[in-house]
């Protein structure tokens, strides 16, 4: 019902309340009966009863009549003589008898005392033990005595109580049930063999008084701008007076003997027209009426006459000559409206008012008004951050906790107390009418039970949502809505069936205190037994568990208290284990509407196509009902069918298919069903399954406020106000209150005191699901994401690379938004969106959420490309992925908004797409025929230099054995001095495969010459020309000199090819990551001269070679060189540097090197194109931005954000060259002073996006830091640190040789200023490094809050860290991203292992010392220097040798003998005992030396698998002193290294 309409405001931020409201009587104008439409509800013409204040019981066969005075009941309901022995042979009739009246206290209950099951009466009550004429008063036909027991009010009680108004016998055998709204009395009277079953039920009533009802107003309220009569700030003043005062605002008379009448609290709802709920919570009390009765009103009152109420009253309370015995009163509400139903913090508020104003005897310093106001603004709203804000209020602290929204929406529903107050049964009844739609009238004698069980039906229904009439607290005004013919759920008060006639009979009536259901005709058709037979069985059981659970617990002193002092702990605990029980409550019925859905989700019909109808939308053509129906239970058949035609069922399917503010919470039901649907499957109990998970956000309540103190983090204490203070004498003011103050005081809120501006920074907004992120995961999915990897790690800790892998793909989905903002061409940065999936497909890594897709398909409907959204939505069908409703709703957007292209366009598509299939399967057919293997026929005249077929068949067949020779074997070469100078000029380079790549093209021009003649000399050696042409044109290579024959003869035995296959440093670059079925031939024929140094693998070397030399080379050298690329195994020193593929493959818990999750370990991700084609038209828009805001386009936002990053590096793009930006990420331990890598630190992350920290696997034990999952406590916590991310940016003007291509756009000569333009200097920054995890959860933060934060260029500077670390992660994914050119127009962003200037004296790692640094002094700074000059003087002439010795080890495949080298040039020995001095780590001094060297010819893994065995080759006793730095890197480490791009090594 639409009566909250105009409430609703602009306000964006959450606050605890809206209004503060006083309604009563109108003071300033003439107040207006409120008189009850007869002509819709059917008005009574019977005044109200008055009490019963006596009982007797008479035997009239005795001749015993009533007492004067007294009402004999002589029948039952259905007209039976209302004997208490009816049926009973040979006992005499007996019959009760009751008085009413004023004169005397009434009666507050009745009872039957039975002697002979041992009863005892209670303290305050008593026994009617004879009849009137002094016979024994006992009702029973038997022996034992059974009386009949009343207990009457007290003296000075008020005449508001509950008391008797009227009773009633019936016969149970005779199929009479109690009247509705009487309660029965569960003992038969009939205690002998034969009579009928006899009960006697009574019913309870408000005391009344004599009264005048009026409309009630609203006296005043707050936040209020209005002052005057008409109240524009606040227009829906009158219905909220209504619902406050619903049985009108009262003047009623009192004597004054009586007690003071009672406060009572009641809760409301009232619904917008935009369906948003506000939740109304009032305290309704009497304060004394001062005014002069009118003489109408006294007559209206009785008391001008001499008569007195309805039924004789002699007392002398109500004689209207006395007048001090009488004293009227008026009824006043203050009431709180608010967004969230924080129920009993406000009641707990409005008491303590209500106590302020009510002790005149007590003086406070703070006024009412001011509390009010501290309220609203001065209290924090309860976050999930800071789950409990406590409220200090005098003694006591009132408690607002947060509700966790991300499982069940909001709701004010009080599940303990509605099953309490109904019973199992009947609510399971309750809910079955709500299900189908039927009429509902809640009522009962406490008008806040009401809206609690409203709101509990509701809540029940979950995920459905009733959408008919809803009223939970329905006005005497609003009765008439009982008569509405359409479905509705209302509350009235029970006096309403005193005033008016009772409802229709379809309609149906539950009395809460009672526990009774009314008889309807809808009770005739609609019975429990219609719900499906087991999930109702299992929803029964559960229920009656928690109840029996209640039984032993009293939960009512929260509802009933007075608002006194609660301590704190002991509040604590009431509410935990409360919000426990009602889980329980909510969780039963989850499970029961999961298990009649289950399936649902197979039956949805989404949208594929262009909509050619407008009925495309209609529930018959978005869900197969038929389908659905035919997959239930037969047995149940008529409950579905009925179900699926409520609106509430038609209404859900439309929201699990739309964008909608459900869409989170559908998703959580979904995977409700899911977790249902898993354990029957598994064969588990479902009971044992919990659906809803607790709110962590509570989970550090304790019973101790000891506890209290060491969770000050999560919780908010805010003090009571300041007190008031006389400006003149400084001293404290008193305000005294004789009554509630019917206008409040605007200078006592102190609103230009209140420091709003420093609660901004606390103020929580509001959330709409339109306006939420599509990149945002909802919190169960973000839970459910975590779980999946908790589980995942825990089945194979590799697992844990992976996920990380995972969680930075969808890093650079979350700035897709952006970049198709500056992107001119949308669709073809949607194509580079779907390589990307394509390529994260290709890595078989199982998609932990939705959420890359979801933001994909959003953008193709956001840029008008709905076909490709159907395709978003294959590829999740092929990724094994179910669209939740999250996904679900946002693709139907997209296909619905966004515009098809016409049947004509449609039609052209779908032949090209027809013709693609066709040429790619015409492609691949040739493909698969070129490498299928088949017998070699030779011809022997085709075999040159004279070979016969066996040699030729033995060189295909058998491995390769020659002998090989050193890179370094040159001869005639003076001896390597160590001095730095000739170092230079004699060492020759070692770079197998030309790693350096072609920026020394100097160097190469300078060596063409000699190459030249080289090949002159090469081909006067008997060869084939293939092999002529092939040294020709690699004579520059390392290895070539390897491949010099020494003599005719043994080459012509041997074979030229034969000896390139078993060199040593071919062993090395033989690719272990890529299949030679996998490589597309556009990868191997890309440029490998390029700056970007692609093409590191000899893998792309051979196919060049074949593409280059098939028109000279033979085809058994072809099919040799296929062999080679599949394994290439040779005996060499004391191990092979190889990578043993089938024993990894065959243990899961090893690396893989052919698992397609590490497919980017081999440096060219070759899904893609290159980056400039993607990228230069957004490098283009984005500089042709910069250049208008330079020439003075710039608005005062921009302006104000320029100021903002005054801080960040500006560069110019006149500056020559390009950014070289370095990030790196290694960090020193602060415990052991280790400086721990990369891959190490992503192994010491744990599954947790809230942790900041990783372990040291240096310090921490073996183990620790390959367990993503284990707890943080286990590890030492001196190993437990935060890694950072260092960055170092300067201009450079040639590039280097790195796996990470330069990006940006290309230098113009207009742009390049003249060689005395200044360079900037070096920029050195310093961030957290946080895991993916991590990152992805602060971008969501960031998200939440404004969906545009992507897209402004102040993010490297207000959220530096993520900003750094997105930068981080997708250069090690080698995406391209408009983030980069934030940095600069041209740059070339590095992912490097170590930071040269980082680096103690102390412990300096080997590569420091090779030779060839020179050009690259400015990255060590000071330490070229310094090894120089240790050279010359002599100082250091081991540092050279050992680094030395380790390559050439290495080159040699000796690998023991280079970490025998490192171990003794740490060795030192003391008092006879050997010990390992500080050093640097020996696996990283081999790997960064050998990386260093040998460039990309360095077979990573083969060096991790080699060192491993190596190691374990050490004498037992070096092995024991070894520290754990120098231990082989784990199968985690290893793994977490290889799913990216590699890493340079400076």
């Amino acid at each position: 019902m639409s009566s909250g309409a105009g409430l609703t405001g602009s306000h964006d931020e959450r606050r605890l309340f809206e209004h503060f409201v006083i309604a009563g009587l109108a003071e300033n104008q003439p107040l207006e009966r409120l008189k009850p439409s007869s002509e819709e509800c059917g008005l009574r013409n019977t005044q109200p009863l008055a009490p019963i204040t006596d009982i007797a019981v008479i035997f009239p066969s005795l001749g015993e009549k009533p007492p004067d005075g007294f009402d004999v009941i002589e029948s039952t309901t259905l007209g039976y003589p209302a004997d208490l022995n009816h049926g009973s042979i040979g006992q005499k009739s007996v019959f009760l008898c009751y008085k009413r009246g004023y004169n005397k206290l009434p009666l507050v209950d009745i009872g039957i005392l039975d002697e002979g099951r041992g009863d005892k009466p209670m303290i305050d009550s008593n026994v009617v033990q004879t009849t009137p004429f002094g016979r024994c008063a006992s009702v029973n036909n038997a022996s034992q005595g059974i009386y009949l027991t009343y207990r009457r009010a007290p003296p000075n009680s008020s005449q508001s109580q509950f008391v008797v108004t009227d009773i009633k016998v019936i016969l149970a055998n005779k199929g009479e049930i109690p009247p509705h709204t009487y309660y029965k009395i569960t003992k038969n009277l009939n205690k002998g063999l034969v009579g009928s079953d006899v009960f006697i039920c009574y019913k309870k009533s408000q005391g009344t008084a004599k009264r005048l009802a009026y409309k009630p107003a609203v006296l005043d309220y707050f936040p209020r701008s209005d002052h005057s009569g008409e109240m524009e700030d606040f227009k829906l003043a009158q219905n909220v007076a209504m619902f406050c005062l619903p049985m009108g605002a009262l003047i009623e008379c009192w004597p004054t003997k009586c007690a003071p009448p009672d406060r009572s609290f009641s809760t409301f709802v009232l619904t917008d027209e935009n369906g948003t709920k506000f939740y109304g919570s009032a305290v309704t009390f009497y304060e004394k009426y001062t005014k002069q009765l009118s003489e109408d009103q006294l007559e209206q009152l009785d008391l001008k006459s001499d008569e007195g109420g309805t039924v004789e009253d002699s007392g002398s309370n109500n004689d209207p000559a006395d007048d001090l015995q009488i004293l009227f009163y008026k009824n006043v509400s203050i009431c709180l409206i608010s967004r969230f139903p924080f129920f009993n913090s406000f009641k707990r508020f409005l008491f303590f008012l209500h106590r302020m104003s009510s002790t005149p005897s007590c003086s406070h310093p703070v006024p009412i008004e001011r509390y009010i106001s501290h309220l609203m603004y001065e209290v924090s709203f309860p976050t999930p951050r800071r789950p409990r804000v406590f409220m200090q209020l005098g003694a006591e602290n009132i408690s607002f906790d947060s509700h966790d929204d991300s499982q069940l929406p909001l709701n004010g529903a009080q599940l303990i107390d509605t099953l309490k107050y109904l019973g199992s049964e009947n609510l399971m009844y309750l809910m079955l009418l709500a299900l189908l739609e039927q009429k509902i009238l809640i009522h009962s004698l406490r008008p806040w039970m009401l809206a609690a069980v409203a709101e509990s039906v509701c809540a029940l229904m979950f995920p459905f949502h009733w959408q008919c009439p809803y009223i939970p607290q329905c006005p005497l005004g609003l009765a008439g809505v009982l008569h509405a013919p359409l479905p509705f759920i209302a509350g009235v008060d029970s006096r309403y069936f005193e005033l008016y006639e009772d409802p229709p009979d379809d309609v149906t009536c539950f009395d809460l205190d009672t526990s009774t259901i009314s008889f309807s005709t809808v009770r005739a058709t609609f019975k429990t037994s219609m719900l499906p037979k087991k999930p109702a069985k299992q929803l029964k059981s559960a229920l009656e568990d928690i109840f029996g659970k209640l039984q032993k617990q009293d939960y009512s002193t929260n509802s009933k208290s007075d608002g006194g002092f609660i301590p704190v702990d002991q509040d604590l605990v009431k509410q935990r284990q409360r919000r426990e029980f009602e889980n329980e409550i909510h969780d039963a019925f989850l499970k029961f509407i999961a298990s009649i859905m289950k399936g649902y989700q197979a039956f949805l019909r989404p949208i594929k196509g262009a909509p050619m109808t407008e009925h495309a939308t209609d529930t018959g053509n978005l869900f197969d009902l038929d389908g659905f129906l035919r997959s239930r239970d037969r047995s149940s058949a008529d409950f579905y069918k009925r179900f699926s035609e409520t609106q509430s069922f038609m209404r859900f399917i439309e929201e699990r298919s739309f964008v909608s503010d459900k869409n989170t919470y559908n998703a959580f039901f979904d995977d409700c069903i899911a977790k249902l649907t898993s354990a029957v499957e598994d064969g588990r109990d479902i009971s044992g399954v919990q659906l809803l998970e607790p709110d962590t956000s509570h989970s550090h309540t304790t019973s101790t406020i000891n506890a209290l103190a060491d969770t000050r983090t999560s919780m908010v204490f805010i003090p009571a106000p300041e007190p008031f203070l006389n400006q003149e004498t400084g001293e404290e003011l008193q305000f005294v209150y004789g009554e509630f103050p019917s206008k409040m005081r605007s200078e006592y809120f102190q609103l230009d005191r209140l420091e709003k501006n420093g609660k901004d920074g606390e103020k929580v907004p509001m959330h709409f699901e339109a306006s939420r992120c599509s990149a945002v995961r909802t919190k169960p999915e973000t839970r459910s994401s975590l779980l999946a990897a908790t589980n995942a790690v825990k089945t194979n800790p590799l697992h844990w690379s992976k996920t990380l892998l995972f969680y930075s793909y969808s890093l650079w989905f979350m700035q897709l938004d952006s970049l198709l903002t500056a992107a001119p061409n949308k669709k073809k940065i949607l194509r580079l969106a779907f390589n990307v999936l394509d390529r994260m497909e290709k890595t078989e890594i199982f998609p932990l959420d939705q959420v890359c897709y979801r933001i994909l398909i959003e953008l193709c409907g956001k840029y008008s490309e709905p076909e490709m959204a159907v395709k978003v939505m294959r590829a999740m069908q092929r990724a094994g992925l179910e669209q939740n409703a999250v996904t679900y709703g946002i693709y139907h957007r997209a296909v619905m908004d966004a515009t098809w292209p016409s049947p004509a366009r449609q039609k052209a598509i779908k032949m090209w797409n027809l013709l693609r299939i066709v040429l790619t399967g015409a492609e691949t057919l040739r493909k698969w025929a070129n490498l299928e293997r088949r017998p070699l026929k030779i011809d022997e005249k085709s075999v040159e230099n004279t070979e016969n077929a066996e040699n030729v068949q033995a060189e295909i067949t058998v491995d390769y054995q020659i002998t090989s020779y050193p890179l370094d074997s040159v001869e005639n070469s003076p001896k390597m001095t160590p001095k730095r100078h000739n170092l230079e000029q004699k060492e020759p380079l070692m770079d197998p495969l030309g790693a350096l790549g072609p920026l020394e093209a100097e160097n190469l021009e300078v060596s063409r010459e000699k190459t030249k003649e080289r090949s002159k000399s090469l081909g006067k050696v008997g060869m084939s020309p293939a092999r002529a042409k092939f040294f020709a044109d690699h004579a520059t290579l390392p290895f070539s000199n390897e491949n010099t024959p020494k003599s005719d003869k043994k080459e012509a035995k041997s074979g030229w090819f034969k000896g390139i296959a078993n060199s040593p440093m071919f062993k090395m670059i033989k690719s272990t990551t890529f299949d030679s079925s996998k490589q597309n031939s556009a990868e191997s024929s890309s440029e490998t001269s390029s700056i970007t140094g692609a093409s590191p693998s000899f893998h792309s070397v051979v196919n060049q070679f074949k593409k280059g030399y098939d028109d000279v080379m033979p085809s058994r050298f072809r099919l040799g060189v296929s062999t080679l690329l599949n394994k290439s195994v040779g005996a060499m020193g004391s191990g092979m540097i190889y990578s043993d593929d089938r024993a990894s493959a065959e243990n899961p818990f090893f690396v893989n090197p052919k698992d397609p999750a590490y497919v980017l370990d081999s440096g060219v991700p070759n899904c893609l194109l290159r980056e400039e084609y993607w990228m230069r038209e957004v490098y283009l828009q984005l500089k042709r931005s910069r250049e208008r805001v330079e020439k003075g386009q710039k608005s005062e936002e921009n302006e104000e954000i320029s100021d903002g990053i005054a801080d960040f590096p500006q560069f110019s793009a006149k500056t020559p060259g390009k950014l070289e930006v370095i990030l790196c990420t290694a960090t020193y331990c602060p415990s052991c002073r280790t400086m721990v890598y990369d891959e190490e630190i992503m192994a010491g992350w744990k599954v947790d996006d809230q942790n900041l920290n990783t372990i040291c696997p240096h310090c921490s034990g073996s183990g620790t830091a390959t367990d993503a999952v284990s707890n943080e406590t286990a590890a030492i916590q001196e190993s437990v640190f935060a890694p950072r991310l260092k960055i170092r940016m300067r201009w450079i003007e040639e590039m280097k040789s790195s796996w990470y291509q330069p990006g940006g756009l290309q230098e113009t000569p207009i742009s390049t200023p003249e060689k005395t333009t200044s360079t900037p200097s070096d920029i050195q920054l310093e961030v957290a490094f946080v895991s993916p995890l991590v990152l992805r959860r602060e971008l969501e933060t960031l998200l939440s809050t404004d969906k545009d934060a992507m897209r402004n260029e102040s993010l490297k500077t207000t959220h530096p860290v993520v900003f750094w670390n997105l930068i981080y992660y997708l250069r090690r994914l080698s995406l391209p991203s408009h983030l980069f050119s934030w940095i600069a127009e041209r740059h070339h962003i590095r992912c490097v292992f170590d930071l040269p200037t980082q680096h103690d004296e102390t412990r300096l790692p080997l590569y420091f010392y090779n030779p060839n640094h020179d050009g690259n002094a400015p990255s060590f700074g000071d330490f070229t220097e310094k090894i120089t000059r240790k050279l010359e003087d002599g100082s250091d002439s081991t540092g050279y040798a050992t680094w030395k010795t380790v390559t050439d080890s290495v080159n040699k495949n000796l690998l023991f003998k280079a970490v025998q080298t490192l171990v003794n040039s740490s060795r030192l020995v003391k008092n006879g005992s050997v010990h390992v001095g500080a050093h640097f780590p020996i696996f990283r001094d081999i790997q960064f030396a050998s990386i260093d060297v040998f460039g990309r010819a360095l077979l990573r893994d083969a060096l991790d698998t080699q060192y491993d065995s190596e190691s374990n080759k050490l004498p037992p006793k070096i092995k024991e002193i070894l520290p754990l730095q120098d231990h082989p890197l784990s199968h985690v480490t290893r793994a977490c290294r290889k799913v990216f791009m590699p890493l340079d090594l400076f």
